[in-house]
């Protein structure tokens, strides 16, 4: 079955305003039009889409469900015209950025403040989460690109890496395991080990190291975020591994870090866009300066 555009958008309209009539005034149309185009669409699709009565119109069990795909349909097709406009411009007016706290707090400030001075006219907004939350805003159209944890989920994607993140352990003051230079994750087995929650980018990392040194350390407590487990850690709740970058995020919090060995575990940071879709010059300016 082949549906346009333009039918698409007459049925959203008679959809939207339940009304041949209106629909026809608001796509400045004849309402003939409006009738005879929905009348082809219940044949193409070989259902009906409205219940028509001298009162009303309403939407079919059918027409609900293909109402989605029409809206899906014109998002998708309105949003694309909306990013090659500002492909061809050479500028947009606000870039979306998924990216990971972390990154957000340490890496992207010096990043931004020369990209911003030398395009002003760019409003950049953060929308910052966990690696799902931030892919899938890529995913579906929200971000420009997301900065992330290459990870199963980065094959959806165009990827650059650009940073590599190693792990190290998190002890609180005066811990015994403090002495040493350098730590195994082996060494956390006989700790409380403060673990992040399944969707935390540091979590498949964090059971990744545990598993490959073979070792099931004892597990009490849970947390999303790297404050909590900071304030966990420093009151002698236990021991955890966390990436490097995050220790920023930690300044106000008295714990004391050693490099992870045995296996090295590195969090691997990357631009991703998507792939199938032009890159506006503003973002690829953007990407050009995280790259570089």
């Amino acid at each position: 079955m082949d549906l346009t555009l333009h039918q698409m958008e007459i049925f959203a309209a008679v959809a939207r305003t339940r009304s041949f009539t209106r629909a026809a005034d608001e796509l400045v149309l004849s309402q003939p039009v409006v009738s005879r185009t929905i009348g082809e669409m219940e044949r193409k699709l070989r259902t009906p889409l409205f219940v028509r009565t001298t009162r009303s119109v309403d939407l079919t069990e059918a027409g609900v469900e293909f109402l989605g795909v029409a809206t899906h349909v014109l998002t998708s097709y309105r949003r694309g015209l909306d990013r090659f406009a500002g492909y061809q411009a050479g500028e947009r007016r606000q870039i979306t950025v998924g990216v990971l706290p972390s990154i957000a707090a340490v890496v992207l400030p010096t990043v931004l403040s020369g990209y911003l001075e030398a395009y002003p006219g760019v409003q950049v907004r953060l929308a910052d989460g966990t690696n799902a939350e931030i892919l899938d805003l890529l995913r579906d159209g929200t971000a420009d690109l997301a900065i992330t944890e290459v990870g199963p989920a980065s094959a959806d994607f165009a990827v650059d890496p650009f940073l590599d993140d190693p792990f190290v352990a998190v002890l609180p003051p005066g811990h015994p395991l403090a002495g040493p230079s350098t730590l195994t994750w082996a060494d956390l087995a006989a700790e409380p080990f403060i673990e992040f929650s399944p969707d935390s980018s540091i979590r498949r990392l964090a059971d990744l190291g545990l598993a490959q040194a073979g070792v099931l350390p004892l597990r009490h407590l849970e947390t999303r975020t790297v404050a909590t487990a900071g304030g966990m850690i420093a009151a002698g709740l236990g021991v955890s591994a966390m990436p490097e970058l995050v220790l920023p995020l930690l300044a106000a919090t008295p714990v004391i870090t050693r490099p992870l060995a045995e296996p090295v575990i590195t969090r691997r940071i990357a631009v991703h866009r998507r792939a199938d879709e032009p890159c506006p010059l503003a973002v690829r300016r953007l990407v050009e300066r995280l790259l570089a």
